[in-house]
């Protein structure tokens, strides 16, 4: 019999977006500490700031260092789809508290391995296997089933953790790393892991709502895993989510590099790196908005242009500070809508039945890019001395991102249950 999945939730009674906050705002402000200081937030943001004092400290190149980032992507590309499964079976808060234990345990190897650069790179595999579950499969997952008239802004005010990340971590970092150096860095992230988000996270994180079958999307109503793989939809969102990652976290974790390149002091480029954190915090409010109200679509193909015209203007700034500036707030504006536009887009396009499982799928295309993007960027330098080809490269993948995620077409409406997730 012929069936049509439905990605859209189907609900008796949806509640307002005002009621929706009302009754998780503790999840959402959880949820974004959470995700700020996960695998993917602060060790991403604050790589950057350790390449030049290890580079110094111990005489690796830029491109051995940004291995280190590669040894944590492919951590999270092999667990991220078995750790989507045990959140859809298991639920959230459990793997969240011991996975963020795990983290610290993570950051505290990193700081006892400097010296010996393959214990560097066994420690960040150790960090992607011990702070797992600290990715954002885990902390939209309740947001996704607390929300749904609010769920783009729900999304984008989770995913603003990043965005706080990356404007405080740069300066308050490369104050610590002046002082204490890369030792000292990587304890005080430890520190902040334990003393400040673990509390919060286990008073403020529901697993989900009460009442939930006559409020919100009912976590059976969407496609399984193996729907989604036959999809169209499915495998235009995974390719696109590795070119744009693979752009974005080249661009990301050689900017204090590049910046000092072209003459900015360390200071000055720490802290102009840091402003790509308000742009990053203003992206995922005024994304998550723009997704309640336009296409998911839409929103892609206008939003991933935006870094590509970012590192075109880097290419032509030269010296010059306001467009450096301009280029700084574009590619933070677009880093606010990576992991939020493809979480909401699982849940439209899949729903919410396997979220975990499918959203783990692209997690691993997402950490595939993460894993290359730095490193080639990196070797790139290390060949030519300059970044202009890492720059080419990344406005092509931007480019073409825009252009897969912008093609996916109408979010489905049917459901079908049937097939075991």
């Amino acid at each position: 019999m012929d069936q049509r999945v439905a990605a859209k939730p189907q609900v008796t009674a949806t509640p307002s977006a005002l009621s929706e906050f009302r009754r998780g705002w503790s999840s959402v402000l959880a949820a974004a500490l959470g995700v700020g200081v996960g695998t993917t937030g602060l060790p991403f943001y604050s790589f950057g700031l350790f390449i030049a004092p290890l580079s110094a400290a111990y005489g690796w190149s830029r491109g051995q260092i940004g291995l280190g980032m590669t040894c944590l992507s492919l951590g999270a590309i092999l667990l991220s789809p078995f750790l989507g499964t045990a959140i859809d079976r298991l639920g959230v808060r459990r793997i969240a508290l011991v996975s963020l234990a795990g983290l610290a345990v993570g950051f505290a190897l990193l700081a006892a391995a400097l010296g010996s650069l393959p214990a560097f790179y066994a420690a960040w595999i150790a960090l992607a296997f011990l702070g797992v579950g600290t990715t954002p499969i885990t902390w939209t997952r309740p947001i996704a089933l607390l929300f749904d008239r609010g769920r783009g802004l729900a999304l984008g005010l989770t995913l603003l953790g990043t965005g706080l990340v990356a404007l405080t971590a740069p300066p308050l970092l490369a104050a610590v790393i002046a002082i204490w150096g890369p030792r000292g860095g990587y304890l005080a992230m430890a520190g902040v892991v334990v003393l400040v988000v673990m509390p919060v996270v286990a008073a403020g994180l529901r697993e989900g709502p009460s009442g939930r079958s006559d409020a919100v999307p009912h976590p059976r109503s969407g496609l399984t895993r193996q729907q989604a793989l036959r999809s169209r939809q499915f495998w235009q969102i995974a390719i696109g989510v590795f070119l744009l990652i693979v752009a974005q976290s080249g661009a990301t974790v050689h900017l204090v590099p590049f910046l000092a390149d072209h003459g900015l002091t360390p200071g000055l480029a720490a802290k102009m790196a840091g402003s790509l954190g308000i742009s990053v915090i203003v992206g995922r409010v005024v994304i998550g908005l723009l997704l309640d109200l336009l296409p998911g679509t839409l929103v892609a193909r206008c939003v991933l242009l935006m870094p590509a015209a970012a590192l075109a203007l880097l290419f032509l700034a030269g010296p010059s500070l306001p467009m450096t500036a301009l280029a700084i707030l574009l590619l933070g504006f677009a880093a606010g809508a990576e992991t939020d536009l493809v979480a909401y887009l699982t849940s439209r396009y899949f729903g919410m039945r396997a979220y975990g499982a499918i959203y783990g799928l692209l997690m691993s295309c997402f950490s595939l890019g993460a894993a290359l993007g730095a490193p080639l960027a990196g070797w790139s330098f290390d060949l030519t001395k300059s970044y202009d080809g890492a720059i080419f490269g990344g406005i092509a993948c931007f480019v073409a991102a825009a252009v897969l995620l912008g093609t996916l077409g109408a979010y489905p409406t049917d459901r079908v249950d049937e097939e075991p997730a």
